[in-house]
């Protein structure tokens, strides 16, 4: 045994398996960091007027719809964010058989949330497939975590989307005198996903947003509260569009 040591055959063995413990707890700590940081960080510089996707999204039809509209650069990152129409904007993208799995959406929402500096958007497959999943999609990404959903029903519409994101966020950076005047990217996504619900058209979702101009605020307002700005029938339709579960 001590012969052993003195020619360091043992003591070479444990110190090998010692230093490869080390080794690998340190990497495994790296990468968590570094995942937990791609989560909640942004860090991006997004230039005006481009767009910047995941580079999970290579070849898609997505992509090639925002090509002809747009300068696209891919990222190769574990982020969750799929897109970047601006630096502090992120949307992910749920497909059709992301809803009907029903728990990875969840998942990649919540990151999304917790996403430092980003205002989150989840841009959904909104198809006949969909339909009877997309009302608990709606309440978990709008109701419980305030994130703003847009219903899609395919990648090219999502793509003009963000096609349209980019144009108002280009014009907010390029010209900031447009600020006061003009709805943030955010009011944009908020209107398109309150004219889905039937009864309410562009008028009276502009008019709800003067009066309730955040997701949280239209979560929580009465069907009274709704009826005194777009009427008694429309209210009802969209107290059970932010809260029916079904």
């Amino acid at each position: 045994f001590q012969h052993l040591f003195t020619n360091g055959g043992l003591f070479q063995i444990y110190h090998f398996k010692l230093c490869f413990k080390k080794t690998f707890a340190k990497e495994f700590e790296q990468k968590h960091d570094s995942d937990m940081n791609s989560t909640q960080t942004c860090g991006l510089k997004v230039p005006v007027g481009h767009i910047i996707v995941n580079s999970r999204w290579q070849g898609s039809d997505l992509v090639s719809a925002l090509k002809v509209s747009l300068p696209v650069h891919f990222e190769t990152s574990t982020s969750v964010i799929d897109f970047h129409p601006s630096c502090n904007t992120g949307a992910i993208y749920i497909s059709e058989a992301d809803v009907v799995e029903g728990i990875s959406f969840k998942r990649r929402a919540a990151r999304l949330r917790k996403a430092n500096s980003v205002r989150g958007i989840v841009i959904v497959e909104k198809t006949d497939i969909t339909l009877q999943y997309f009302y608990n999609v709606q309440k978990f990404c709008v109701s419980d975590l305030g994130l703003n959903v847009i219903p899609v029903t395919d990648q090219k519409e999502a793509a003009g989307f963000l096609i349209q994101m980019v144009y108002v966020e280009s014009r907010l950076e390029s010209n900031p005198f447009l600020k006061p005047f003009h709805a943030l990217s955010t009011d944009v996504s908020i209107m398109k996903t309150l004219t889905t619900c039937p009864g309410v058209g562009e008028t009276k979702a502009l008019a709800l947003l003067e009066k309730l101009p955040s997701l949280e605020l239209l979560c929580k307002a009465t069907q009274e509260e709704l009826s005194a700005v777009v009427g008694k029938a429309s209210a009802s339709k969209l107290y059970d569009f932010f809260h029916r579960v079904t």
